[in-house]
Parts: structure tokens; sequence; C-alpha cells
């Protein structure tokens, strides 16, 4: 299988623990689900996302992340606020 294969071509990691196909599959499922919630912030009128500062989520401006969470499926579904 194509998780299987991604597992062999990892099977030697210069660091942390073997990557077998499951670890690979979960791996993937999590940067995608950040991916899709990153996605949907830069592409909301009046959002930013930068490798600086990422969505720049603080205290001031906590009321207007709160609203756009309420609107926004895949950050609703994502379980990461």
């Amino acid at each position: 299988s194509f998780w299987n294969a991604v597992s062999n071509a990892l099977s030697n990691p210069s660091k942390g623990g073997s990557k077998t196909s499951k670890v690979c599959k979960e791996k993937w499922k999590r940067l995608r689900k950040t991916f899709k919630v990153i996605d949907c912030i830069k592409n909301t009128s009046g959002f930013a996302y930068s490798h600086e500062l990422g969505a720049n989520i603080g205290l001031e401006n906590e009321a207007v992340w709160n609203g756009f969470i309420k609107v926004c499926a895949y950050i609703k579904n994502a379980n990461l606020c």
C-alpha cells in the first residue's frame, strides 16, 4: 500500500522512533487538518497568516477569533482551539 511504501522510505530516521505505516498516515491526517485551518484563515477577508506570527491570535482580538471559530467549520471540527 501507499502508506507501507512511505514507511519503508522513512525506515531509517535520523531522529525519533520508527515510522510505521499507521504513524505516517496519522501524521498526514494531522498535517492536512492543520493546513485546512490555515487555508481557511488565509482565505477569509480581514485575517492573515504569516510564518513569523502565525495567525497572530491574542487577547486584544479574542472576540473576533471566537466569532470566526463559530463560522469556520474546519476550525470548529479540528479540535485545535
